[in-house]
Protein backbone atom coordinates (compact mmCIF):
# COMPACT_ATOMS: atom_id res chain seq x y z
CA UNK A 1 0.00 0.00 0.00
CA UNK A 2 1.05 3.76 -0.09
CA UNK A 3 3.27 4.76 1.98
CA UNK A 4 1.95 4.97 5.88
CA UNK A 5 2.36 7.74 8.24
CA UNK A 6 2.62 6.35 11.75
CA UNK A 7 2.43 8.33 15.09
CA UNK A 8 4.31 7.02 18.80
CA UNK A 9 3.37 8.37 21.69
CA UNK A 10 5.31 7.02 24.99
CA UNK A 11 6.98 8.66 27.95
CA UNK A 12 9.33 5.92 28.62
CA UNK A 13 12.08 6.47 26.14
CA UNK A 14 13.03 2.96 26.18
CA UNK A 15 9.58 2.09 25.27
CA UNK A 16 9.47 4.39 22.74
CA UNK A 17 13.08 3.17 20.92
CA UNK A 18 11.43 -0.29 21.60
CA UNK A 19 7.94 0.61 19.10
CA UNK A 20 10.61 2.39 16.81
CA UNK A 21 12.47 -1.19 16.40
CA UNK A 22 9.28 -3.30 15.68
CA UNK A 23 8.07 -1.01 12.83
CA UNK A 24 11.13 -0.82 11.55
CA UNK A 25 11.36 -4.41 11.66
CA UNK A 26 8.04 -4.44 10.78
CA UNK A 27 8.05 -2.50 7.37
CA UNK A 28 11.43 -4.32 6.34
CA UNK A 29 9.75 -7.28 6.55
CA UNK A 30 6.87 -6.28 4.60
CA UNK A 31 9.03 -4.28 2.02
CA UNK A 32 6.78 -0.78 3.08
CA UNK A 33 7.36 2.50 3.98
CA UNK A 34 6.36 5.20 6.68
CA UNK A 35 6.94 7.96 8.22
CA UNK A 36 7.22 7.96 12.06
CA UNK A 37 6.85 10.38 14.38
CA UNK A 38 7.77 9.85 18.19
CA UNK A 39 6.47 11.67 21.20
CA UNK A 40 7.84 11.82 25.04
CA UNK A 41 4.13 13.47 26.03
CA UNK A 42 0.67 13.53 25.63
CA UNK A 43 1.24 17.04 25.10
CA UNK A 44 3.99 17.22 22.86
CA UNK A 45 1.50 15.04 20.96
CA UNK A 46 -1.46 17.07 21.22
CA UNK A 47 0.57 20.51 20.00
CA UNK A 48 1.48 18.94 16.76
CA UNK A 49 -2.03 17.94 16.10
CA UNK A 50 -2.06 19.99 12.96
CA UNK A 51 0.23 17.78 11.42
CA UNK A 52 -0.49 14.26 12.58
CA UNK A 53 -4.45 13.93 11.93
CA UNK A 54 -4.11 12.66 8.89
CA UNK A 55 -2.02 9.76 10.36
CA UNK A 56 -2.80 6.44 9.78
CA UNK A 57 -1.78 4.73 12.84
CA UNK A 58 -1.91 6.13 15.76
CA UNK A 59 0.29 4.05 18.71
CA UNK A 60 -0.60 5.65 22.14
CA UNK A 61 0.84 4.45 25.60
CA UNK A 62 -2.09 4.23 28.26
CA UNK A 63 -0.22 5.35 31.28
CA UNK A 64 1.03 8.88 31.01
CA UNK A 65 1.06 11.46 33.36
CA UNK A 66 -1.06 14.26 33.03
CA UNK A 67 -2.47 13.47 29.24
CA UNK A 68 -2.87 9.37 28.95
CA UNK A 69 -3.55 7.19 26.33
CA UNK A 70 -7.05 7.89 26.69
CA UNK A 71 -7.07 11.59 27.02
CA UNK A 72 -5.04 11.88 23.95
CA UNK A 73 -7.29 9.29 21.82
CA UNK A 74 -10.42 11.35 22.56
CA UNK A 75 -8.92 14.42 21.43
CA UNK A 76 -7.69 13.47 18.31
CA UNK A 77 -11.34 11.68 17.76
CA UNK A 78 -12.72 15.28 18.27
CA UNK A 79 -10.18 16.99 15.83
CA UNK A 80 -11.40 15.00 13.44
CA UNK A 81 -8.82 12.01 12.83
CA UNK A 82 -9.88 8.84 10.99
CA UNK A 83 -6.42 7.45 11.75
CA UNK A 84 -6.72 3.55 13.58
CA UNK A 85 -5.88 3.84 17.40
CA UNK A 86 -3.76 1.09 18.36
CA UNK A 87 -3.24 0.92 22.48
CA UNK A 88 -0.11 -0.18 24.85
CA UNK A 89 -0.53 -1.27 28.17
CA UNK A 90 0.92 -2.77 30.85
CA UNK A 91 -2.60 -3.89 32.57
CA UNK A 92 -6.28 -3.59 31.63
CA UNK A 93 -7.55 -0.72 33.54
CA UNK A 94 -8.87 1.19 30.50
CA UNK A 95 -10.29 -1.53 28.31
CA UNK A 96 -13.43 -0.18 28.76
CA UNK A 97 -12.40 3.13 27.80
CA UNK A 98 -10.48 2.11 24.53
CA UNK A 99 -13.66 0.42 23.41
CA UNK A 100 -15.96 3.07 23.76
CA UNK A 101 -13.73 5.40 21.93
CA UNK A 102 -13.33 2.49 18.59
CA UNK A 103 -9.90 1.88 19.56
CA UNK A 104 -8.67 -0.51 16.79
CA UNK A 105 -6.87 -2.59 19.37
CA UNK A 106 -4.58 -2.77 22.05
CA UNK A 107 -0.76 -4.84 22.98
CA UNK A 108 -0.16 -6.23 26.39
CA UNK A 109 3.42 -5.25 27.49
CA UNK A 110 5.70 -6.56 27.28
CA UNK A 111 5.59 -5.67 23.55
CA UNK A 112 6.76 -9.09 21.40
CA UNK A 113 7.39 -8.79 18.01
CA UNK A 114 5.01 -11.94 16.95
CA UNK A 115 1.76 -10.15 18.61
CA UNK A 116 2.93 -6.52 17.52
CA UNK A 117 3.46 -7.51 13.18
CA UNK A 118 -0.04 -9.84 14.13
CA UNK A 119 -1.60 -6.91 15.32
CA UNK A 120 0.06 -4.29 12.61
CA UNK A 121 -1.33 -6.86 9.96
CA UNK A 122 -4.51 -6.52 10.83
CA UNK A 123 -4.27 -3.22 10.76
CA UNK A 124 -2.72 -2.31 7.41
CA UNK A 125 -5.37 -4.65 6.01
CA UNK A 126 -8.14 -2.92 7.79
CA UNK A 127 -6.46 0.36 6.03
CA UNK A 128 -5.81 -0.91 2.54
CA UNK A 129 -9.40 -2.04 2.52
CA UNK A 130 -10.71 1.19 3.80
CA UNK A 131 -8.75 2.75 0.57
CA UNK A 132 -10.05 1.47 -2.24
CA UNK A 133 -13.20 -0.97 -3.60
CA UNK A 134 -12.70 -3.62 -5.88
CA UNK A 135 -15.54 -4.01 -8.55
CA UNK A 136 -16.70 -5.77 -11.62
CA UNK A 137 -17.04 -3.08 -14.46
CA UNK A 138 -17.56 -3.85 -18.26
CA UNK A 139 -16.74 -7.45 -17.50
CA UNK A 140 -13.49 -6.65 -16.17
CA UNK A 141 -12.09 -6.27 -12.49
CA UNK A 142 -11.41 -2.76 -11.67
CA UNK A 143 -9.79 -0.82 -8.54
CA UNK A 144 -11.18 2.15 -7.53
CA UNK A 145 -9.63 4.28 -4.52
CA UNK A 146 -11.95 6.06 -2.69
CA UNK A 147 -10.47 9.68 -2.45
CA UNK A 148 -11.62 9.77 -6.17
CA UNK A 149 -14.84 9.02 -6.19
CA UNK A 150 -17.25 12.05 -6.13
CA UNK A 151 -20.60 10.40 -5.68
CA UNK A 152 -22.64 7.36 -6.40
CA UNK A 153 -25.87 6.15 -7.17
CA UNK A 154 -28.16 3.48 -8.54
CA UNK A 155 -29.39 3.51 -11.62
CA UNK A 156 -31.71 0.09 -11.44
CA UNK A 157 -30.23 -3.01 -9.85
CA UNK A 158 -26.40 -1.21 -11.13
CA UNK A 159 -24.06 1.39 -9.09
CA UNK A 160 -22.40 4.16 -10.83
CA UNK A 161 -19.53 5.34 -9.58
CA UNK A 162 -18.47 8.85 -10.57
CA UNK A 163 -14.96 10.13 -10.39
CA UNK A 164 -13.57 13.23 -11.63
CA UNK A 165 -12.46 11.02 -14.87
CA UNK A 166 -14.97 8.44 -15.67
CA UNK A 167 -18.33 6.48 -14.71
CA UNK A 168 -18.15 2.71 -13.70
CA UNK A 169 -21.38 0.58 -12.96
CA UNK A 170 -21.32 -2.30 -10.75
CA UNK A 171 -23.61 -4.32 -9.22
CA UNK A 172 -24.05 -3.21 -5.57
CA UNK A 173 -26.29 -0.75 -3.65
CA UNK A 174 -25.84 2.45 -1.92
CA UNK A 175 -26.67 0.92 1.53
CA UNK A 176 -24.19 -1.94 1.01
CA UNK A 177 -22.04 0.49 -0.43
CA UNK A 178 -22.05 2.52 3.10
CA UNK A 179 -21.76 -0.33 5.29
CA UNK A 180 -18.61 -1.42 3.57
CA UNK A 181 -16.73 1.62 2.08
CA UNK A 182 -18.40 4.64 3.57
CA UNK A 183 -17.37 5.17 6.90
CA UNK A 184 -16.69 8.85 7.90
CA UNK A 185 -15.74 9.90 4.58
CA UNK A 186 -19.48 9.72 2.59
CA UNK A 187 -23.13 10.79 3.62
CA UNK A 188 -25.90 8.89 1.99
CA UNK A 189 -28.20 11.86 0.63
CA UNK A 190 -31.22 9.80 -0.43
CA UNK A 191 -32.23 6.04 -0.31
CA UNK A 192 -30.30 6.06 -3.85
CA UNK A 193 -27.51 8.14 -3.91
CA UNK A 194 -24.29 8.87 -1.42
CA UNK A 195 -21.40 11.93 -1.84
CA UNK A 196 -18.25 12.31 -0.80
CA UNK A 197 -18.00 14.96 2.18
CA UNK A 198 -14.67 16.12 0.64
CA UNK A 199 -16.57 17.17 -2.80
CA UNK A 200 -19.02 19.34 -1.20
CA UNK A 201 -19.18 22.82 -2.21
CA UNK A 202 -22.40 23.63 -0.46
CA UNK A 203 -26.15 22.58 0.50
CA UNK A 204 -29.05 25.17 -0.41
CA UNK A 205 -32.27 24.21 0.14
CA UNK A 206 -32.59 20.55 -1.09
CA UNK A 207 -29.77 21.12 -3.68
CA UNK A 208 -26.55 19.89 -3.05
CA UNK A 209 -23.78 21.43 -5.14
CA UNK A 210 -20.36 19.56 -5.32
CA UNK A 211 -17.16 21.49 -6.30
CA UNK A 212 -17.59 20.53 -9.73
CA UNK A 213 -20.54 22.43 -10.04
CA UNK A 214 -22.63 18.84 -10.22
CA UNK A 215 -25.82 19.58 -8.70
CA UNK A 216 -27.43 16.65 -6.56
CA UNK A 217 -30.91 16.62 -4.71
CA UNK A 218 -31.20 15.66 -1.27
CA UNK A 219 -34.15 13.57 -0.27
CA UNK A 220 -36.55 15.31 2.44
CA UNK A 221 -35.36 11.99 4.34
CA UNK A 222 -32.18 12.71 4.43
CA UNK A 223 -31.88 16.18 4.55
CA UNK A 224 -31.71 16.96 8.31
CA UNK A 225 -28.76 14.62 8.48
CA UNK A 226 -27.19 15.34 5.31
CA UNK A 227 -26.76 19.22 6.42
CA UNK A 228 -25.91 18.52 10.47
CA UNK A 229 -22.90 15.83 9.16
CA UNK A 230 -21.80 18.43 6.54
CA UNK A 231 -21.87 21.38 9.15
CA UNK A 232 -20.06 19.46 11.70
CA UNK A 233 -17.57 18.53 8.61
CA UNK A 234 -16.34 21.75 7.70
CA UNK A 235 -16.75 22.37 11.38
CA UNK A 236 -13.24 19.75 12.28
CA UNK A 237 -11.29 21.25 9.41
CA UNK A 238 -11.64 24.37 10.28
CA UNK A 239 -10.89 23.36 14.00
CA UNK A 240 -8.10 21.18 12.08
CA UNK A 241 -6.26 24.32 10.39
CA UNK A 242 -6.24 26.35 13.50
Amino acid sequence: MDRLKIVVCDDEIVQQKLMKALLEKYLLENEMQAELKLYPSGQSCLQDSREILDADIFLLDIFMPELNGIDIARELKDLGTNGKIIFITGGNDYITEAFEIHAFSYIQKPVEYEKFAKVMNAVVHCLEKARYIDIIADREKRRVYLADILYVETLGRRLVIYTKDEELETYLSVKNFMDEYGGNEFLQISRYAAVSKSRIQRIVGRSLYLMNGKELLVSEKYLPTTKKLHIEYIHTKKVANV
